[in-house]
């Protein structure tokens, strides 16, 4: 369902119009479309209002009325399914253990802003400013942007809807914009955080001459809907591959927050929360894990240390002596680190300097080499 009417109220007859457009969405039973008038005469109060300020804020407080209270119907959920009724086209979550996003200041800040504008929303809404409505999160797989996602969630206090992509994007050709259309629809009937996971896959540029015209069709929903979100729910994109999206789709998002590899402080921060308090790994140990990853993801990290612990529980070794020994497998860079790496490992673990050399992918005289130089500087 679709209204058109005044996108500002900068006439005589303002408010007489504004009154007809509520009028016609709300006899329909279209809530979004209310709160879209709503939205436009907090940010354009009519002609005629003595107190703009006093004005905004009773249209902000009714739309609290209405919709303050509940978030999403997690009940009606179930009926969000593909035409079949087979298929979930989204998955509703209360994230809890997000506590563990580990990020640079720069990409941090305007997440943790973002949580501040909602804990804000009265005074911002009442001087027009309204709420960060929808953020785009770029960068490589593994750096923590689905947990961004559950992170905003968990901090602003509303659930985590998902787009379930596979079920979206329909094997009958013309339904899948009519699916994603449906979750976007239930994301706005509440508060919530819907998160459009891989949103390549759906904003893909026009221009692509081998993609058919039903994946071009669904750009196209996106974009409209995209430019009537409410601010009451925030829509988050996630992409690992920005330069697929299409020239449009940038500027319909109020932010962009690219997400980059973790710094050697960040890793460390990173090894210490998958450490956690009920396990006693030497500093070392992390420190020296920590500077020979540079350019691994956190989720590698993940990886990494959960096959150290199986290791090292199947083994009855230290799980610290596994973990450097992954890490042995995938640091290819030469210099300090890595030769303090190897030492560790000669050392503390009883590799032979052949061993090393093998899963290093190097000779054995660059190990004793690296090895002696790191000796010596113990």
């Amino acid at each position: 369902m679709s209204y058109t009417f005044r996108k500002s109220y900068q006439y005589e007859d303002g408010l007489q119009q504004a009154i007809v457009d509520l009028v016609r969405v709300g006899s329909g039973g279209y809530a979004p479309g209310v709160r879209q008038v709503a939205n436009r005469l907090m940010k354009a109060v009519p002609p005629g209002i003595a107190d703009a300020a006093s004005f905004r804020l009773a249209i902000h407080e009714a739309l609290d009325d209405k919709v303050a209270s509940p978030t999403l119907d997690q009940f009606a959920l179930p009926k969000i399914v593909d035409s079949d009724g087979a298929y979930a086209l989204a998955e509703l979550d209360y994230p809890t253990d997000c506590d563990s996003l580990i990020l640079n200041e720069e990409t941090f800040q305007p997440l943790q802003e973002i949580v501040r504008e909602r804990n804000n929303a009265l005074l911002l809404r009442r001087e027009g400013v309204g709420l960060t409505r929808s953020v785009l999160l770029s960068g490589p797989p593994g750096l923590g942007k689905t947990m961004a996602a559950g992170w905003l969630a968990s901090s602003i206090g509303v659930p985590l809807l998902t787009l379930n992509l596979s079920a979206v994007v329909s094997r009958f050709l013309g339904n899948s914009g009519r699916n994603i259309k449906s979750v976007l629809d239930f994301a706005r009937s509440g508060h919530c955080v819907l998160l459009l996971d891989e949103f390549d896959a759906l904003a893909k540029r026009r221009d692509d001459d081998t993609d058919i015209g039903e994946l071009k069709r669904i750009v196209n929903v996106v974009l409209m809907e995209l430019d009537r979100w409410p601010d009451m729910s925030l829509l988050v994109a996630a992409t690992n591959h920005e330069q697929l999206l299409d020239p449009a789709v940038h500027r319909r998002f109020d932010r962009h927050i690219r997400f980059v590899l973790p710094s050697h402080y960040e890793r460390r921060k990173i090894l210490n929360n998958l450490v956690g308090a009920a396990l006693e790994i030497d500093e070392s140990i992390l420190e020296t894990v920590a500077l020979t990853t540079e350019g691994v993801s956190g989720s590698d990290l993940e990886r990494l240390w959960k096959i150290a612990r199986r290791r090292a529980l199947m083994n009855s070794t230290e799980t610290g002596i596994e973990l450097c020994i992954g890490v042995l497998e995938i640091c290819s860079r030469a210099g300090k680190p890595r030769e303090d790496l190897w030492l560790l490992l000669h050392d503390r673990a009883n590799m032979s300097l052949r061993q090393i050399a093998t899963q290093s992918g190097v000779s054995h005289p660059t190990v004793s080499a690296a090895i002696k130089r790191s000796r010596g500087r113990v």
